[in-house]
């Protein structure tokens, strides 16, 4: 489980009861801002004399709220294979060292205060088609699977409204060769891991359709051949488990190739090659003419983000801008962009955790989060 680390102020009295009095313990001493600065000495090769990184990748840290670079400093010296490197140089600081090098940078001017970037727009874009830039993606596939993945041709498989985590899995396994097959393949062969995220999460929003294309089979004879099925595929193929298919409303010819490719083994997962191992010709026929006219469901899920959605999100925690007011959250307005576009990678990927981070990035497609880190990039304070 990734938890959210709940920052708190270090400047906060901590009431504790005391033999019982219910006395309050005094106040820590406030922070030394001259030690704080000796501290920073140490830090200025990567983030700068004046707290301002001119290295891309690293952040910025003038101005930044003191209570989250103490809480970060803790939480690198605590968490050490998040970032062996942060790790390290924190190791020999005492807590005292921490509340007082985060005093000193965040008194200085801050980052969300320097000149702004005029050569590009800092006004989120609206974008008419939220899938523009995943449509450029799915060019190739839509060859074959049609626009929008609802190609109705007998031997085709529309992969519309498929779960995301279904179609991820499918097109990983073309990749290493767990899916043989030759045309699928070389189509994915050169495929990044967020570009295969990005489709799958483009397929999965779009609305299925019927195959009108049932074959030769008896879809009466089907119905008690798919009881072993429903298990995992549901009562009428429906799946409600995001990592198995829709096999309702799929075209029987297509289902048929890929029931016996599991038989043969050109498909590798032993669950379905025992499920399917018995079954005769006309057996698949049947079953694939059951599933072929069932009716497909939609998955849940609502179609992509635009960049003003998304930012409106982030401000509820960030503030307007990413100027943020509370100290539990960084202000990210002005942030290095390479920096903030790998942190978001990081929560995405969930290798930096936070259940609160994990769940608003997950969806994120890669230009959900390289348009957020331009535009933070580029935001100032008011």
């Amino acid at each position: 489980m990734r938890h959210t680390v709940l920052l708190m102020a270090g400047a906060l009295a901590v009431l504790w009861l005391a033999g019982g009095r219910g006395e309050a313990q005094d106040a820590p001493a406030p922070a030394d801002i001259a030690a704080g600065k000796a501290v920073a000495a140490t830090c200025a090769d990567c983030h700068g004399a004046d707290g301002i990184s001119s290295t891309a990748g690293t952040p910025h840290l003038a101005g930044q709220h003191a209570a989250y670079l103490q809480a970060r400093l803790k939480g690198y010296k605590d968490a050490k294979d998040e970032n062996s490197g942060m790790a390290e140089a924190v190791e020999p600081l005492t807590d005292a060292d921490m509340a007082n090098v985060a005093a000193y940078y965040a008194g200085l001017k801050s980052f969300s205060q320097r000149p702004g970037d005029t050569s590009a727009d800092a006004t989120p874009v609206a974008e008419a088609d939220p899938f523009a830039e995943l449509r450029k993606k799915t060019a190739l596939c839509a060859r074959c699977h049609g626009k929008e993945g609802a190609i109705d041709a007998a031997g085709l498989p529309a992969i519309a409204g498929q779960p995301p985590a279904y179609l991820i899995a499918a097109l990983t396994a073309y990749q290493d060769g767990t899916r043989d097959a030759a045309i699928m393949t070389g189509s994915v062969k050169s495929l990044s891991r967020s570009d295969i995220e990005d489709i799958a999460y483009f397929y999965a929003a779009m609305d299925p359709h019927q195959s009108s294309h049932p074959g030769k089979g008896d879809p009466y004879a089907g119905i008690a051949l798919s009881a072993p099925c429903q298990g995992c595929h549901g009562g009428d193929g429906n799946s409600e488990n995001p990592k198995n298919p829709r096999l309702a409303g799929l075209d029987a010819k297509y289902l048929i190739t890929a029931i016996n490719a599991y038989k043969t083994g050109a498909r590798s997962n032993d669950v379905m090659r025992e499920a399917v191992s018995t079954l005769r010709d006309e057996d698949v026929a049947n079953l694939a003419a059951y599933y072929s006219t069932q009716a497909p469901k939609a998955q849940p899920r609502t179609k992509p983000l635009t960049v003003a959605e998304w930012t409106d999100r982030c401000e509820r925690c960030h503030g307007p801008g990413g100027n943020s007011t509370d100290d539990r959250f960084p202000i990210i307005a002005g942030q290095d962009e390479t920096y903030l576009l790998d942190t978001i990678e990081r929560f995405h990927s969930g290798k930096r955790a936070s259940d609160m981070m994990f769940a608003m990035t997950f969806q994120m497609s890669e230009t959900d989060m390289n348009n957020l880190a331009a535009y933070y990039a580029r935001q100032r304070k008011p």
